[in-house]
Parts: structure tokens; sequence; C-alpha cells
């Protein structure tokens, strides 16, 4: 690629737990990077957690990101195109309204503003999800290896209906905003291509401003309820494949320089997991907080669960991989050191 520092690209969602570190893979290597965020406040958070980068950073105010036309000032001049910004939550009042038409849309009218607005854009990189990988109405698919050729089969109609779980329409909304933007480039004579991250669970400490344990993003939340004191057995599994963060930002600016990613689906995982497995890792590497971790069976092997090939990710763009126990590790002693924070306040 030409000189980096040269370059600026545009991340969305600038504030997320992803797009934090998606930031951080980008302007540690050197590029200029603008980020929506909704209002001045948002920018303000990004200025304090990314501070050592303040003269590479500027802001584009979003303020929502399925409005059209939204993004017709952010997306011009920039090299290229990280579109993280969609919803992860699943206690919705309303899937269409709050899941399904600020990812699907969100997604679409970034590339229209794109198309519209600046041709010199190459590359766009989508933060996808699992969610749209795995068929979740086959639950644990003892044997079965999960790829990029995959895709969930959930349909809209099911998404749409208010009688439907939350988990279920977010995994079709991560879908069907995945299969928008692929659609986009084959029906639109663009000058870019898009490539797709497609994560697990995510874990992993935090690169965003953390206001406070009760301000946690939803994963971080998931592993915080292990050491509060909250949980008294270990949780029963949900999803069985995780990735650390970190390696998620890495995956984004791997894809985004890599020219055989243009088109590619990459699955981007560490491997399989389990909550015993976390609490093991937390009550071996903290000891002061066993008397509040539940203990479960230690030592449990993984179960005949359903698997995910990451060889694609590691073979076309170099990944390696962090270990889950450097994961937890991290991410539990963040908690700890916020912990103590508060008490001090």
């Amino acid at each position: 690629m030409d000189s980096v520092k040269a370059k600026t690209v545009l991340v969305t969602g600038g504030t997320g737990y992803v797009a934090a570190h998606v930031l951080n893979s980008f302007l540690s290597r050197g590029y200029n990077v603008r980020t929506t965020v909704r209002n001045e406040a948002s920018a303000e958070k990004v200025r304090k957690s990314h501070r050592k980068y303040l003269d590479q950073l500027s802001f584009a105010i979003v303020k929502d990101v399925a409005l059209p036309g939204g993004h017709d000032e952010a997306v011009k001049d920039v090299d290229g195109v990280i579109h993280t910004a969609s919803p992860f939550v699943t206690k919705v009042e309303d899937n269409v309204r709050d899941l399904l038409d600020p990812a699907i849309k969100g997604t679409t009218e970034v590339l229209k503003s794109i198309q519209k607005n600046n041709p010199k854009v190459k590359r766009v990189v989508l933060t996808s999800s699992f969610a749209a990988v795995g068929d979740f109405t086959k639950g644990i698919r003892p044997g079965y290896t999960y790829s990029e050729k995959d895709w969930n089969p959930v349909t809209l109609e099911i998404a749409s209906n208010p009688e439907t779980d939350g988990t279920i329409a977010y995994c079709a909304s991560k879908t069907f905003a995945e299969k928008a933007a692929f659609d986009f480039v084959k029906e639109n004579n663009v000058n870019f291509s898009v490539a797709s991250i497609l994560p697990p669970m995510i874990y992993g400490p935090a690169a965003h401003t953390v206001e406070g344990l009760d301000h946690l993003n939803t994963s971080s939340a998931d592993l915080y309820r292990l050491i509060n004191g909250s949980e008294k057995i270990v949780p029963g599994d949900v999803f069985y494949a995780w990735v650390d963060v970190r390696d998620v930002g890495e995956a984004h600016l791997l894809a985004y320089e890599a020219p055989k990613a243009g088109g590619q689906r990459y699955l981007t995982t560490a491997g399989n997991y389990t909550y015993q497995q976390i609490v093991d890792i937390i009550r071996r590497d903290f000891p002061e907080k066993r008397s509040v971790v539940p203990e479960g069976t230690p030592g449990t092997p993984l179960p005949d669960v359903y698997r995910l090939d990451n060889s694609k990710i590691q073979n076309e763009l170099g990944i390696k991989f962090r270990t889950l126990e450097s994961s937890i590790h991290d991410a539990i002693a963040e908690f700890v050191e916020l912990e103590k924070k508060a008490s001090k306040a």
C-alpha cells in the first residue's frame, strides 16, 4: 500500500467496544482516523481513551446511522471505511426498530454515501458476526464445523415478528446487514469491495472510556457477573466460540490492507470455550476473588459441540490469536482496577 501516514480511514461508531480497538490498530500503525460519533460528548470520550493519538484523530457527528445521507460528509476524502456501528443488544422493545433497521439500513446508507461522495474508497470492512454464520435452530451440532460458507438461515419474517426472541433478531440483524453489503456491491457499479469480519463472543480489556462497572458493554458485563457475586453457580453455556477484542481490531486492519480480502468473509475466532474454563482461569489467577466466583466442576473438558474453522483468516491474513487465559486475565484485571477506583470514589 502507499505510505500509511498519508492515509485516512473512517471508522463508524467510534465509542464502541470493538471500534476502540479498531482505532488502536489503525492509529498505532500511523493511519489518520476519522470516526463517527453521535455528539460532541461522545467525541470527548474517544479523545480521552485515545489521547496519545490526538494529532491523528478527527470526528464526524452522525446522529443516526440509518438516516439517508447521514454519512455523506463523514466519507468525503477518506481512503477506506471500517463500518463497526451496529447495535449489540438482545433485550429490545421492537425488533425491527431497535435491531433490524439500524443494522441493515445503517450498513446500506454508509455504502450509498461512499458511492455518491467518494470514488477513491477501494475497501470497506464490515463488522459482522458469527451470528450471521450459525444455524442456531440446530443447537450445539456435535461434529459440525462452521466455516465462512455457512449463513444463518433465519428469515426476515421470523426476525420481524414481535414474538421472536431478541437474541434471534440480533443474529438476524447481523445476517441481513452483511448480505445487504455484499448485494450492494454486486448490484451497483461501485469502486470498492467489501470484506466482513465474523467474530463470535468477544472478550478482553476495554480500550474505550468506561464510565463505571454499571456501564459495561454487553460481553464485558457477561464476564463481570462472574466476579461480582451475582452468579452462585457457573452459568449455562449459550455460545461456544470466542475471540479477544484486540484480535478483532487487528483483523479489521489486516482485512483493510490485504488486496485479496475483497469480497471475502473471515471467521475471526480463537476457538471454543465454556464458562467453566473461564471461572477456572479467574479462580487460579485471582485467588482474592475465589469467594465470589462460582467453582462448578474445575477442569471439565469441552463438551462435544460445533467447532469453527479459523484457518482462512490465519492463512490469508496471517493473524495470530491470543489465548483464553490471557484474554480473561487481562479483562478481569481491568475490572479489579475499576472496583478499586469505585471504592475510593
